[in-house]
């Protein structure tokens, strides 16, 4: 199975020096370029940093949906994993559990 990053240059380079292929994204279009490049190339697993899914957040659940299509996972950048908001259901069961 092929493996590529996409993320910023320090991710992708940590991920390079692993010997795993890595792309560099700066922006949300170079994200869906590069994942639609990737795609033709027959990646089986996508690994994106988190920062680059939530801009891309359509397109990546698109993707996981198709039948037969890579595997994309989120990843945290160099800085370490994001702080994430609490969804509707995680504030209602919290408010249960009073």
């Amino acid at each position: 199975m092929k493996i590529a990053v996409i993320g910023d240059s320090d991710t992708v380079l940590a991920f390079r020096l692993a010997g795993l292929e890595g792309r560099v994204a700066r922006s949300a279009a170079e994200v869906s370029a590069l994942i639609e490049q990737l795609r033709r190339e027959d990646m089986g697993l996508m690994l994106i940093t988190e920062a680059l899914v939530e801009e891309n957040r359509e397109l990546v659940e698109k993707i996981l949906l198709e039948p037969g299509g890579p595997l994309i996972l989120e990843i945290p950048d160099f800085r370490g994993p994001m702080t994430r908001k609490t969804g509707a259901t995680q504030r209602i069961a919290a408010l249960l559990r009073r």
